[in-house]
């Protein structure tokens, strides 16, 4: 007898959707399945649709209709408690699978029996379901090095006892993201693929994966929870490198200038602190005056306590490597404490959004993904170009097609943040980043920098 299948959809105000997504149930060429279709307290035709099917198929669709929505999480964690299913599978409501997605990975995952979950490659649509292309997923064995771009928690078969042996879904973030249990799975379980589009993911404006700061505070938050987890007690040592530059052309007295009754620097400094995983903070310049300038902050009580190192002045001192800002600092910090960091942080003065997140997520993602720095991007959504045979071949689509899913993306050097094991930097390589490169993606908003006169009367004006 075939295992059973336990498909649950989520629904919220996706009425003109759901019928396709139901269909696509009902016509999968493996029959035995359950349907739990879970609303969330949508004010349009979503109920009215949901209890047609009801109507029609109540041996096998079951209705659950939540008076206010409860989240994605728990809604999962509800599934599992009460699914009969060898097999739990989450369909979106906008979504849909192709006729053979339950048969292939069901047919996979029996075949593995040491697997936890299985998951395939999509074909991507408009709003309106014309197919626009289709996505490759990582092949189990061979995925990103950066190795944090887990399978999509949707139309991702997983093996229920296996869910339930790793505790189900994190409740504890705001945003579904499949980062927390492919972390669980991949390092206890395993993990298995299916080498062929299962599903159309369907693309529009109120797509969850579309809140991107939402989505970015929630992977912090899980990071967090599985640096914590990470066995023994050893905490590395990090300090962060502040370079300041006293004046640019037509921008004097950078690091004095004021943002919400605070100093850039000041800002600098006091948001690094907020880190707990900071214990050093170097503040690095050519000019006196802008130590001192620290020494006062610090002083006054405005910032805690930090160290500060006068660089000679140079002809090229606008180019130094910042390979070179972050050995000096590790140096300073050896001077002072009688050993070397860790891990070296270079930190732009000039970004007012960055905080303590951004700071521990780029620690933690260092030591989780076992990386040799890691770097913070801003999502390139202007369209890019490259020669090909027949003229420009277009590399991203930019505005021309917005996508979600981190594969199909490409990721710009914001400046904002880098973070790199003493190790590397010791090794004297001619990479600062070393050969494992890994990221935190900042939303645009986050990744502003102060660097020009219009920019901060911009800001100072909002």
């Amino acid at each position: 007898m075939e295992s059973l299948v336990t498909v649950y959809i989520p629904c919220r105000n996706y009425g003109k959707f759901l019928s396709k997504s139901i269909d696509s149930v009902l016509s999968q060429l493996y029959t035995n399945w359950e349907l739990f279709i879970i609303d969330e307290g949508s004010t349009d035709d979503s109920v009215k649709i949901a209890n047609e099917y009801l109507n029609k198929y109540s041996q096998k669709i079951k209705l659950i209709i939540n008076e206010k929505p409860i989240g994605l999480q728990k809604i999962a964690n509800n599934i599992l408690g009460i699914s009969n299913g060898k097999y739990l599978v989450r369909l979106d409501a906008d979504d849909w699978f192709d006729e053979s997605a339950l048969l292939l990975m069901v047919s996979k995952l029996e075949n593995s029996p040491k697997a936890g979950l299985v998951y395939g490659n999509y074909f991507y649509t408009d709003e309106e379901g014309n197919t626009l292309g289709m996505e490759s997923r990582a092949i189990h064995g061979k995925e990103d090095i950066s190795g944090d771009i887990p399978p999509h928690g949707a139309c991702t078969l997983f093996r229920t006892r296996s869910l339930k042996s790793v505790g189900g879904y994190s409740e504890q973030v705001n945003a579904q993201d499949g980062w927390d249990l492919w972390f669980k799975l991949y390092n206890k379980i395993g993990v298995v693929n299916v080498v062929a589009p299962i599903f159309y993911y369907r693309q529009h404006g109120s797509s969850l994966s579309r809140n991107q700061k939402r989505l970015l505070a929630a992977r912090s938050k899980i990071f967090e929870e599985i640096a914590e987890k990470l066995e023994g007690n050893y905490k590395p040592t990090c300090v962060a490198v502040i370079p300041v530059k006293e004046s640019y052309p037509h921008f004097e007295g950078v690091p004095y200038k004021v943002v919400n009754g605070q100093s850039l620097l000041e800002i600098s400094i006091s948001n690094t602190f907020k880190s707990k995983k900071i214990k050093m903070v170097v503040v690095s310049s050519e000019s006196q005056q802008v130590l001192d300038y620290s020494k006062k902050l610090e002083i006054e009580g405005k910032v805690p306590k930090h160290l500060r190192l006068l660089r000679s002045k140079t002809k090229n001192s606008r180019n130094i490597p910042m390979n070179d800002f972050m050995f000096s600092a590790g140096e300073l910090y050896f001077d002072n404490n009688n050993e070397y960091p860790d891990i070296i942080l270079f930190l732009s003065m000039h970004s007012i959004n960055r905080n303590s997140q951004h700071i521990d997520k780029a620690i933690n993602i260092l030591r989780i993904n076992e990386s040799d720095s890691v770097v913070s991007v801003t999502e390139q959504r202007d369209p890019m170009f490259k020669h090909g045979q027949k003229g420009l071949e277009l590399i991203n689509p930019g505005r021309f097609q917005k996508l979600s899913y981190d594969k199909e993306k490409l990721y710009k050097f914001n400046g904002v943040l880098t973070a790199t094991w003493w190790e590397i930097l010791k090794s004297k390589s001619n990479s600062l980043f070393g050969e494992r490169i890994s990221y935190i993606e900042m939303s645009n908003e986050d990744s502003i920098q102060i660097k020009s006169e219009s920019i901060l009367k911009s800001i100072n004006k909002d």
